[in-house]
């Protein structure tokens, strides 16, 4: 069963695991030892172990605490996908007592950059799914295929390619559409271009030589009616 986080609680646990818990630990491990540990060790009476065993407990209730609240699917789906933000779908990454910017700059190339794999991973954030576009097939040569789609002419290694029945060639490819608009207020980033996989061509037609006038004039188009062909821009 799909574990889904909401942007909110997503936002909480960045707060409490890289800011509020960490800070609390320091806290708390400062006042046991400087007002638990360090008294106890140079005067032992009543009151320096009443404060020693007082915070002793407050520790481990803390401890108990924290173990149950970090124990939940949600924040372990939360500790996993969090190893897979990029600048493609985040303008910034929240570390130890830091939130990091990504740099403007990285964030706008990976905009045209195929990933399938680190969006795929963000299963609370983005909804995965498969769409196909009608190309038109123009042939190959020894190492390339050429396709063509709104008058742009791409082409691709064959082993992009796979082989199918019947007549038509397509472009197959992933998209990842947010499932909550309110995670852009934490940070992720809208992915509304379609990514690429596969080019699917006719066996019947894979034998197809492509013209001169391709090879010889090909420009590399970037994005093409709302698809990122290539894996950079």
């Amino acid at each position: 069963m799909l574990i889904l986080i909401s942007p909110q609680l997503w936002q909480a646990y960045d707060q409490w695991f890289n800011f509020q818990l960490p800070a609390s630990c320091l806290i708390l491990g400062g006042l046991f030892l400087f007002v638990g540990l360090i008294p106890l060790l140079y005067v032992r009476n009543k009151i320096t172990w009443s404060l020693f065993y007082s915070l002793l407990g407050i520790c481990i209730i803390f401890g108990i605490f924290c173990g149950i609240k970090s124990s939940n699917k949600e924040v372990k789906s939360y500790f996993v996908q969090n190893h897979y933000i990029t600048p493609q779908t985040r303008t910034y990454s929240v570390q130890l007592f830091f939130k990091k910017d990504y740099d403007p700059f990285e964030i706008a190339q990976y905009r045209y950059v195929v990933d399938l794999d680190n969006p795929s991973r963000l299963t609370d954030i983005y909804a995965k799914r498969k769409v196909t576009q009608k190309v038109d097939f123009l042939g190959r040569d020894d190492y390339y295929v050429y396709v063509k789609l709104n008058k742009a002419v791409m082409k691709f290694s064959t082993s992009d390619c796979q082989k199918i029945s019947g007549n038509t060639a397509y472009f197959v490819g992933y998209r990842f559409d947010m499932r909550n608009k309110n995670f852009e207020k934490a940070g992720f980033i809208n992915l509304p271009y379609n990514m690429r996989d596969k080019i699917l061509v006719p066996a019947n037609e894979w034998n197809k030589k492509v013209s001169d006038k391709y090879k010889q004039n090909y420009d590399h188009p970037g994005l093409v009616a709302n698809w990122i062909p290539d894996s950079v821009k």
